[in-house]
């Protein structure tokens, strides 16, 4: 009598097992210094000459050296509204090397002043900043779990 071929049951790792991981494998996981910003842009372009735009962002500056939201703010001034001016997390060799050299120079909860590169007249807020080093355990928890699932099925599958 032949015994049909059951396929087990793949499960998910465990809190424990993706500890275990995120510990032996830490060099997977080291990060280069990151920030975090809200951003106010007004592009110089055919549409609006270099005069103009500077009135624009001296206006978003006012409003917020008066206690506005620069949130708020960027998405009533700047040419990318939406997402309340917010960025993301980023690290060098992403951005224009004098947008970054401003940028990774400010403090936390600073205000830049307005400056300028080759895409128009920027305000920024950095929000937080990160130095390098290995990426915290919740923030790469669901990458570890992911893999080690993907690895057990791919086992399954040889």
């Amino acid at each position: 009598m032949l015994k049909s071929a059951v396929k087990p049951e793949i499960r998910w790792p465990t809190r424990k097992e993706i500890d275990l991981y995120y510990k032996t494998h830490r060099s997977q996981f080291l990060a280069p210094e990151r920030v975090r910003i809200l951003h106010i842009i007004k592009n110089v372009d055919e549409l609006t000459g270099m005069e103009e735009a500077r009135r624009v962002m001296e206006l978003a500056e006012q409003d917020i050296a008066q206690g506005a939201d620069f949130s708020a703010a960027a998405d009533r001034y700047s040419d990318c509204p939406g997402n309340a001016g917010e960025l993301g997390w980023f690290s060098r060799g992403v951005m224009v090397e004098e947008f970054e050299d401003l940028v990774f120079a400010l403090e936390t909860d600073e205000t830049s002043p307005i400056f300028e590169t080759r895409f128009g007249l920027h305000l920024v807020r950095l929000l937080e900043k990160r130095p390098a080093g290995i990426r915290p355990f919740r923030e790469v928890y669901d990458q570890i779990a992911d893999q080690l699932y993907n690895d057990r099925l791919g086992a399954l599958s040889k």
